[in-house]
């Protein structure tokens, strides 16, 4: 889809709204998605075209929404402002981002996305449960199908792999309403408030593997996501050894 059908409908998005939404320009060109910022008579909006074959497995477009519109309620998510039915896109409001892209961050972001996570933990929201076996079973039936052979180094931990995932598994980690996909893009805001953005890999499962992404992803240390996070060394390591791997599947995935 391309922006300009999507602005056909702006009418139905939220009351109030007087004129056609313009495009200031596009906030991100990602491989799954793109977003576009947009202005009605001064009020900004974000519009995000969802990739019709996202190259991520486990995406639940559907389970994002109710999970979205939780979060904005307890004020971890913007407010979504517009749905479309077949959920080709949608609209949320635009919070202005002054958090930069890359590591190293400011103790105040650091500290904002601690705390943001932890509300997403406690959500009380109806969604699935993640298996994450299977969301890997199914990157390597993407990986097998093709006519190339896989990466031999993923190969390689293919088994030890299980075992790690095995372990946090069976390990009573705690378990809660996990964002999956704490990279720094997607969160908005400034060093007094952030909020989460693009919920589509939502879903319960195990805390600490938010915990790995944000230190893999922000560069934060060891010590740092222990003292905020709780959860045991050895659990952390783990969990950040096996999202390095899915992390490299996805990257052999959309390659």
């Amino acid at each position: 889809m391309q922006p300009d059908s999507a602005l056909d409908s702006w009418r139905q998005w939220i009351d109030g709204l007087r004129s056609r939404p313009t495009i200031l320009g596009p906030l991100t060109a990602g491989r799954s998605n793109r977003s576009f910022l947009l202005d009605s008579d001064g009020s900004k909006m974000v519009l995000r075209l969802n990739s019709s074959a996202s190259a991520l497995p486990s995406a639940n477009r559907n389970s994002e929404i109710d999970i979205w519109r939780a979060a904005s309620k307890q004020g971890i998510a913007p407010p979504l402002l517009h749905v479309d039915e077949q959920n080709t896109f949608l609209v949320s409001a635009y919070i202005n981002n002054s958090l930069p892209q890359q590591p190293p961050l400011m103790e105040a972001f650091v500290e904002e996305a601690f705390c943001l996570l932890k509300k997403c933990h406690q959500l009380n929201v109806h969604a699935p449960n993640i298996d994450y076996a299977s969301h890997i079973g199914r990157y390597w039936q993407i990986i097998e199908n093709r006519e190339t052979s896989p990466n031999p180094s993923l190969e390689e931990q293919r088994e030890p792999m299980q075992l790690v995932l095995d372990a946090l598994l069976d390990g009573q980690s705690q378990t809660g309403l996990c964002h999956h996909d704490p990279i720094i893009a997607n969160f908005v805001g400034g060093t007094s408030r952030l909020y989460l953005i693009d919920w589509e890999y939502a879903a319960h499962g195990l805390v600490v593997m938010d915990y790995a992404a944000l230190a893999t992803e922000w560069g934060i240390d060891d010590a740092t996501i222990l003292k905020h996070s709780g959860v045991e060394p050895d659990v952390l390591k783990k969990a950040k050894t096996l999202y390095k791997y899915l992390c490299a599947l996805w990257e052999e995935v959309i390659t």
